[in-house]
C-alpha cells in the first residue's frame, strides 16, 4: 500500500481552511454552507410547489386517481395503525442516521438521526445545490467535531448513500426470484436487465474508489486520464477550461482515504439496511391502506423500491417532490391493476410522509433546538470561524 503521506503538496488532509462539507472535497466549507438569498430561496422552493402541483394536480388525476378515494383510505386507518407506522417511521430515521454515527468519529446515537433530519429537510425544502449538507457541516462543527473529521463524514455520507442505492436492485431480483415472483412475468428480462447494470455500476464504483484509496500511483492515471478526457470533450464543446478533475481525485484521496479503510464497510452496511428500514415502512404502509400481500408481495414491492432508488438517483425534480410518488404509483398500478389505484396512492403517500415530508418541519425544529441562541441559520463571519 503506498503511504499517504507521500504527496504533501497537495495538503488536502492536513489544511482545514481546504475541507469541505459537499460531496466535491477540496473546496470552501464556507461557500457551501453560505445560505443563498431570500430570492433565490424562493425560487427554489417555488420550484418544489410548482412540481407538486404538476404531479398531484394534473398527472396523477390524468391517470385515474380518486382522491376522494385515496382520503377514505387515510381516514380508514386506526390510531394503532397510525403509532405502527410512526414507530417504524422512527426506526426507520434512526438506522439512517446511524450512517453518520459510523462516519463521524465521537457523533451519538441521538445526533445521527438529528443529522439526517436536517439533511433530508433542508434539502427537501430549499433544493438544489450543496447547500443542505454545509448547513449540517455547520451543525456538526458546533457540536464540537474538529474540522476534518466533520468535512470527511458528510462529504462521504453522500458517496456511501448513491452507492447502497446502487446495489438494491441485484439484491431485491434475488429476493424476488427465489421467492418466485419473477415466474411468468413478461417484464422479467427486464428487471434482470436492470439489475445486472446497476450492480456493474456498483461493483465498478467500488473497485474505483478502493483503488484510488489504496494506490497513489493509480490515482495519478486515474487523474491525468479523466483530465485529458474532460479537457478534449471540453474543447469539442467549444468550452473554454475544464474542471480539475485530476486535483480532485487527489483531494478524494488525501481527504477521505482514512476514513474509507477504517470506517467505509460498516457505513456501507449500515446504509444498506436503512434501505431496508425503509422498504419496510414502505410495505406496512401499502398494506394498512388495503394492498393485500397476494396483489403485491413483499418481492415485488422491494423491487419497485430498488428501481425507484436507481432512478432517481439523476435528480430528476428538485428536493425530490413529486417524481417518486409518480414512479411508485406507476409501477404498482401497473402490477395490481387499476382497481387499487386508490390504495395504492394511499400508501405511497403514507410512506411519503416519513421519508420526504416531515423532515421538512422537523428539520427547521431541529436547527432551532441546536442553535439556540444563535441564529437559525449560519452568517459570514460564523462559516468563517468555522473553516479553520
Amino acid at each position: 500500500m503506498t503511504d499517504t503521506r507521500a504527496a504533501p503538496e497537495r495538503g488536502a488532509a492536513t489544511s482545514p481552511s481546504t475541507s469541505t462539507p459537499d460531496a466535491t472535497p477540496g473546496t470552501d466549507p464556507a461557500s457551501a454552507a453560505a445560505p443563498p438569498s431570500r430570492r433565490a430561496a424562493l425560487m427554489r422552493s417555488g420550484l418544489i410547489v410548482g412540481v407538486l402541483l404538476l404531479v398531484f394536480g394534473v398527472i396523477l388525476p390524468a391517470t385515474g386517481v380518486d382522491y376522494s378515494e385515496v382520503f377514505a383510505a387515510f381516514q380508514a386507518l386506526s390510531p394503532q395503525q397510525i403509532v405502527i407506522i410512526t414507530i417504524l417511521g422512527a426506526i426507520a430515521w434512526l438506522v439512517s442516521g446511524l450512517v453518520f454515527c459510523a462516519l463521524i468519529p465521537g457523533l451519538s446515537v441521538l445526533r445521527g438521526p438529528t443529522s439526517w433530519l436536517i439533511l433530508s429537510g433542508i434539502g427537501a425544502s430549499v433544493p438544489l445545490g450543496p447547500w443542505n449538507m454545509g448547513v449540517l457541516w455547520v451543525v456538526v462543527r458546533g457540536w464540537g467535531v474538529p474540522n476534518i473529521p466533520a468535512t470527511s463524514g458528510i462529504a462521504l455520507y453522500g458517496v456511501v448513500h448513491e452507492l447502497s442505492r446502487l446495489f438494491l436492485p441485484l439484491f431485491a431480483i434475488i429476493t424476488i426470484a427465489v421467492t418466485g415472483d419473477l415466474t411468468g412475468r413478461e417484464n422479467a428480462g427486464k428487471a434482470w436487465t436492470i439489475a445486472i447494470v446497476s450492480a456493474v455500476a456498483f461493483v465498478g464504483a467500488v473497485i474505483l474508489i478502493v483503488a484510488v484509496v489504496r494506490s497513489e500511483r493509480f490515482a495519478d492515471w486515474l487523474g491525468r486520464t479523466g483530465q485529458r478526457l474532460v479537457s478534449w470533450l471540453m474543447a469539442k464543446l467549444g468550452r473554454k477550461g475544464a474542471p480539475d478533475i485530476d486535483g480532485a481525485i487527489h483531494r478524494f484521496r488525501d481527504q477521505l482515504g482514512l476514513v474509507i479503510r477504517q470506517r467505509g464497510l460498516a457505513a456501507m452496511a449500515i446504509s444498506m439496511a436503512s434501505q431496508f428500514a425503509w422498504t419496510i415502512v414502505l410495505i406496512v404502509a401499502l398494506r394498512m391502506c388495503g394492498v393485500p400481500a397476494d396483489v403485491l408481495s413483499p418481492g415485488i414491492i422491494f423491487g419497485v423500491y430498488a428501481l425507484v432508488m436507481v432512478i432517481t438517483l439523476i435528480p430528476l425534480s428538485p428536493g425530490g417532490a413529486g417524481v417518486p410518488e409518480l414512479l411508485f404509483i406507476a409501477a404498482f398500478t401497473a402490477i395490481a391493476g387499476q382497481e387499487y389505484t386508490a390504495a395504492i396512492t394511499a400508501g405511497v403517500f403514507l410512506y411519503r410522509i416519513y421519508y420526504w415530508f416531515l423532515p421538512i418541519p422537523l428539520a427547521w425544529i431541529l436547527l432551532k433546538v441546536v442553535r439556540r441562541g444563535k441564529s437559525i441559520l449560519p452568517g459570514t463571519a460564523e462559516l468563517k470561524a468555522m473553516a479553520h
